[in-house]
């Protein structure tokens, strides 16, 4: 009986014992930590981007008529295109019909001119039969009276003819001034490209009516401007003319070497954003407008720092191994960039850093660390 007792009390002591090990085997959590080493860190920011062209043109109807064709139907792609083609042309029969009318007038106007003046015949008759009268009355065979009569006849017919030229003189000026407005109208008509760059819409198809001011259509510039965003925070160090890599999602993992070109002097206040403009070094690629991406701007290289993995910060901390245990310990960062940062203060190297969801640890928590490595 006792023995049965003793052997009971045994079997009881040994499942308490395993039940207390596995308690605290599931207690204790698994960490993966990595060693601080010293290597080359780029100090760097990353931000989000958008393509937009360096220059948007809206093409705007300049006077009242139907579409006669257009270079791109809408929806029809992009077109890329040489400053001053015409991408829309309106409808000129209404033109054409004026100017065929202007240009009769003018044959018919050459042709009188051609057939001579009956005011300039007249007027040369009567000139010579004056100078004749002139002559008869110095002798004093025609009188006076009839003298003056054939004057005054002439001058009437001077001024008639005088009027005559001014009439003809302002007709031609007429005639020229409609032309240049007909013509004006024409090259109105025409919707012509602005630049060289690319048709990228057309709001208009053959038959449409449009009226003065309508959008017909856009031309945007081949050349690109790359905006990022970035919190205002990380601006201190950023300047024209820095180094950066920029991925775009339409042309999946190529990387794009490009500069700083510009620095917005505005924050927007309802999100801290500002942003800056890059321009690609060397690039053949289009990139399409309205593209997004990623882009990291190098403030600066170090050649000897103390890194860890930027997954290991909790704020200023970092969760440090010793022993099993889990230690915070405030450090003082320096450069950092998306996947590494340089600790200046607060840790020593070969020291190991908790990189897997340290804030989950509490400050001198027991913890069972995996070793695994990292890079830079």
């Amino acid at each position: 009986m006792k023995k049965s007792s003793l052997a009971l009390c045994c079997f009881i002591l040994c499942l308490i014992v395993l039940s207390v090990f596995f308690i605290f085997r599931q207690v204790v959590p698994t960490v993966l930590v990595t060693q601080s080493k010293t290597g080359t860190i780029r100090d760097s920011v990353t931000g989000n981007v958008r393509v937009h062209a360096a220059a948007t043109y809206e093409l705007r109807a300049q006077s009242n008529a139907k579409v006669d064709w257009v270079a791109l139907l809408p929806l029809g792609g992009t077109l890329s295109v040489d400053e001053n083609q015409t991408l829309v042309q309106l409808e000129l029969d209404d033109l054409n019909r004026r100017m065929d009318r202007l240009n009769l007038d003018k044959k018919q106007f050459t042709d009188r001119k051609k057939a001579g003046s009956p005011l300039g015949i007249l007027l040369e008759i009567q000139e010579k039969e004056l100078l004749s009268i002139s002559e008869l009355a110095k002798e004093e065979k025609v009188s006076i009276h009839n003298l003056e009569k054939k004057q005054n006849e002439v001058e009437r017919i001077r001024a008639q003819r005088k009027l005559e030229v001014l009439a003809d003189s302002h007709f031609l000026q007429n005639f020229d001034l409609s032309m240049d407005t007909l013509v004006a109208e024409v090259e109105k008509r025409a919707i012509r490209s602005p630049i060289n760059g690319d048709f990228s819409s057309c709001f208009v198809a053959p038959g449409n009516q449009v009226f003065s001011g309508n959008i017909v259509g856009n031309v945007h510039s081949t050349a690109r401007i790359i905006e990022v965003s970035l919190n205002e925070e990380e601006f201190p160090g950023l300047k024209v003319g820095l180094s950066a890599g920029v991925t775009f999602f339409s042309q999946g993992k190529t990387i794009f070497d490009a500069n700083v070109s510009a620095l917005s002097s505005t924050v927007e206040s309802n999100s801290g954003i500002r942003k800056l403009y890059l321009r690609l070094n060397n690039s053949d690629e289009k990139i399409p407008v309205g593209s997004s991406g990623r882009a990291e701007i190098i403030k600066s290289e170090k050649e000897v720092a103390l890194l860890i993995p930027r997954k290991a910060l909790i704020g200023d901390f970092v969760v440090v191994e010793q022993g099993g245990v889990a230690q915070f310990r405030k450090v003082l960062i320096g450069s950092k960039n998306l996947r590494t940062v340089e600790v200046l203060k607060g840790l020593k190297k070969g020291e190991r850093v908790v990189v897997e969801t340290p804030h989950l640890l509490k400050d001198g928590e027991r913890i069972k660390s995996t070793m695994v490595s990292f890079s830079n």
